[in-house]
């Protein structure tokens, strides 16, 4: 039964994990930290106040690589656990005091930027350890109060409300309460040189921390944060349950938002300038966005519910919190932007997921077999999980499902859950059975693979209609799935054909010919669909109301890659929606016909969105072509033109390997934009070209110094240039990075060159990084590296036959293409 572990995930030493447990309750923790922000080092009291569940109970404490100056009772540290043992019975209630110093590798980071020193902490998964003693756990939670002492004029921000800042000569001491009781992970505190703003939303006090160097343009990544605040209390229907909401930006943090209780710390990479959201219009321009923070503030602010008012009681259901929170993402996409825009992001979040599922692994989106915590914070926690909750809001439909929701956060307010407590909510307020929703979607491993064909008899003029189950073995046996096929008939007729497949295969007859089958019209079910639809059929399906229907058709005239399917692709990139044009895009690049490219540059002045401009461009690169080079070339020095688009621009120039690529993406490093993306498409390009010049660039951008936007992207580029011995001692300095995402792209790059000369600096990162997720991906890399060394030169030989078979078969397509249409 693979479906219920998956495949590749779990490695052989891996053993089942599950929450931990205490024999004693936190009633209440205050912590006393004074900040030295030059050496990077923290000083503290804690102080706990604890019930025993049993007489003689033992307080243990996590507390990795701290100083301990003195505890209050007797205790033993080993460097990661301290255990204080009061004298007491069970039902007492006693203070542990623990004083003690740190310098943290990790969990608290100092960065400097200029004469400014910032600090933040990150605790999420099992962090928080190397700067503060606590039980680290998410299924313990506890109000504290936090006293931050920091060097003037520096703020100090934490979780909960402030409570009083004092002077204490050239000091000032924030005192924070965080009022509620939460989960140990969620504690946060940042220092900087931060400017706040303050604004209401109802009777919450929103806050927005900006660093000293942030302009005004901060207002067009928050400006819509009320907004989304009273459209989740409003959907969830339960009101945003804390007293404040903080957002805090700070320099080269590890993610792109954290969502610590009402004290959210963001990526200053959220931070852009009106030409990197609006190219083409005025500011807002809802229906022409490029780049947008909207989708992290809303992520983020949805924890707020999911993740902290009720918590995952362990990482294995970490679905609680991160499923929601791209799910609800993509609602208030719904909301703010329309129907067709919430389904393709639910679309494009199953199409992410299976980009993981088929290049690295899969397993159940819940599953308690795993080593590291960070490994469960994937694209089937996230990606596959709002797909999940998509499908259950379909079945269920949105006012049950909200019901549950709101069920759901009020029962288990402020504590920590599993994903069976939702299950049970769920059934309660539906009146039905979901156990075999959760053993497909929650705790089987995969996916339905449905292949749909048919065929008309003009004899019977009736048309049979074949529906199979073709999942692989990691992926449930046979699902039972609620289906709707939408019917159009030659004679004008249309019907909506509902059933239950729960079967390998399913067959039915249509009395009439149809002119188009579109499967799952609205896109309800989770399932990779694989259309065997007639040519003339997925043309006329490109017409149809359904957005979801229209990407099946865009799907199948891309497998059959004709002229006519050709022209049928072409018109598509004039769809009203972009998603569709984008999706067009894509399938012409991959025809890669001369026909194809010049559809592509026809199209491009008259498709209005950014999105789709990307993807245009995109195809392009992947044609190789003289004709294409040409017209990336105008593309990448277009001032006017979005910043993204520009930088795919230069992406795709380097694929092209166009005689005048490097002299154009020379001068493209000379341009500004928003996290210096032309600059990296121009440095990636360049390493496509793979040329001596263009090696030395993307080497001078790899060194320490250059910032890290541009020097991360470096070193991943360096992979494209071979294991050459230069290549290769970047590498290896950048996986012992003290830079997360240095380490992150040096391993990335690793990946691309499989070469065994790098895996004892992988195995070293294995065992020595304190990255969860450096560790897991280096894992993955030596794995993958061995086997390719059993493959040997065969395996070398096959990745070349593949290349050259896909430029033999563009060769081909363009001279049928030239021959059909004389």
């Amino acid at each position: 039964m693979k479906y219920l572990v998956g495949r590749d995930f779990a490695f052989p030493e891996y053993l089942p994990r599950h929450p931990r447990s205490y024999d004693f309750d936190v009633v209440k923790m205050s912590l006393d930290v004074e900040v030295d922000l030059e050496n990077g080092a923290v000083e503290g009291v804690v102080k706990y106040v604890v019930r025993a569940k049993k007489s003689g109970a033992v307080v243990v404490l996590d507390a990795v690589d701290i100083e301990v100056l003195g505890v209050s009772h007797d205790y033993f540290y080993d460097g990661a656990k301290l255990e204080i043992r009061p004298e007491w019975k069970s039902g007492e209630q006693v203070e542990v005091v623990v004083r003690y110093r740190a310098r943290p590798r990790v969990g608290m980071f100092f960065v400097r930027r200029g004469k400014e020193v910032y600090m933040w902490t990150q605790g999420e998964t099992e962090y928080n350890r190397y700067w503060v003693p606590l039980p680290d756990s998410p299924n313990v939670k506890f109000p504290w109060s936090v006293s931050i002492t920091v060097p003037k004029p520096y703020v100090a921000g934490s979780n909960g409300v402030l409570v009083e800042v004092k002077e204490r000569g050239d000091k000032l001491v924030y005192v924070w309460e965080m009022r509620h009781p939460m989960s140990p992970y969620l504690l946060a505190l940042a220092v900087g040189n931060f400017k706040v703003y303050k604004e209401k939303c109802g009777d919450v006090e929103l806050e927005y921390y900006l660093p000293s160097y942030v302009g005004e343009e901060w207002k067009f990544s928050f400006y819509n944060t009320c907004s989304i605040m009273q459209f989740l209390s409003q959907y969830l229907g339960v009101p945003y349950p804390y007293e404040r909401y903080a957002q805090v930006v700070v320099p080269e943090f590890i993610y792109g938002g954290m969502e610590n209780t009402t004290f959210t710390i963001l990526t200053d990479w959220t931070i852009h300038d009106k030409h990197a959201q609006c190219p083409y219009s005025g500011f807002p321009c809802l229906e022409l966005e490029d780049f947008s923070s909207h989708p992290l503030v809303a992520h983020e602010m949805a924890h707020m519910w999911f993740g902290d008012l009720v918590t995952a009681k362990d990482w294995a259901h970490i679905t609680i919190n991160e499923s929601f929170a791209t799910f609800l993402e993509a609602l208030w996409t719904e909301r703010s932007k329309g129907r067709d825009e919430y389904l393709y992001e639910i679309y494009t979040n199953f199409k992410i997921y299976l980009g993981e599922y088929s290049r690295r692994y899969s397993r159940p989106i819940v599953t308690n077999i795993y080593k590291i915590p960070d490994e469960v914070f994937d694209r089937h926690a996230y990606e596959k999980g709002s797909v999940v909750l998509h499908m259950l809001r379909s079945l269920l439909g949105d006012e049950v499902f909200r019901r549950g929701l709101k069920t759901f956060l009020e029962r288990y307010r402020y504590k920590a859950v599993d994903v069976e407590d939702l299950r049970k909510v769920f059934e309660e307020v539906s009146e039905r059975d979901l156990e075999w929703f959760w053993n497909q979607f929650f705790y089987s491993a995969g996916h339905p693979v449905l292949k749909v064909s048919w065929n008309y008899s003009m004899e019977d003029k009736a048309a049979r209609v074949q529906i199979r189950q073709t999942q692989g073995e990691d992926s449930f046996p046979v699902y039972t799935l609620p289906l709707e096929l939408k019917i159009v008939y030659e004679d004008g007729r249309r019907e909506v054909k509902s059933l239950v497949l729960n079967d390998k295969e399913l067959s039915f007859t249509l009395h009439g010919k149809p002119k188009y089958i579109c499967v799952d019209p609205g896109f309800k079910i989770l399932k990779s669909l694989d259309p065997q639809y007639p040519l003339e059929s997925a043309v006329a399906m490109l017409e149809d109301e359904d957005l979801y229907c229209r990407l099946q058709a865009v799907e199948a005239l891309k497998k059959n890659g004709s002229p006519k399917a050709v022209d049928a692709l072409a018109k598509a990139l004039r769809d009203n929606f972009w998603g569709v044009a984008s999706e067009a895009a894509k399938a012409l690049g991959e025809v890669g016909t001369a026909e194809a490219v010049a559809k592509l540059i026809e199209a491009y002045p008259v498709v209005a969105h950014p999105r789709a401009r990307r993807a245009i461009i995109e195809a392009l690169g992947n044609t190789r072509r003289r004709e294409a080079a040409e017209f990336l070339d105008r593309v990448l020095h277009d001032v006017g033109e979005s910043y993204y688009v520009r930088a795919e621009a230069a992406r795709a120039l380097g694929k092209t390997r166009w005689e005048f690529a490097e002299h154009s993406l020379r001068k493209a490093l000379e341009y500004s934009s928003h996290l210096e993306v032309i600059k990296r498409g121009a440095l990636e390009g360049l390493a496509e070209l793979g040329s001596e010049e263009a090696l030395r660039l993307v080497l001078k951008y790899a060194e320490e110094g250059v910032p890290t936007v541009l020097r991360m992207t470096a070193v991943q580029a360096l992979a494209k240039f071979g294991p050459r011995r230069e290549v290769l001692e970047v590498i290896r300095r950048a996986l012992r990075d003290e830079n997360f995402r240095v380490r992150y792209a040096a391993v990335a790059a690793a990946l691309e060159l499989l070469e065994p000369r790098l895996l004892p600096d992988l195995e070293e990162r294995i065992e020595r990084d304190l990255d969860g997720r450096i560790r897991r991906m280096a894992r993955e890399v030596v794995e993958k590296i061995r086997k390719a060394m059993e493959r040997g030169a065969e395996y070398q030989r096959l990745r070349e036959e593949v290349e050259k078979l896909r430029e033999e078969y563009r060769k081909l397509l363009d001279r049928v293409a030239r021959l059909e249409r004389v």
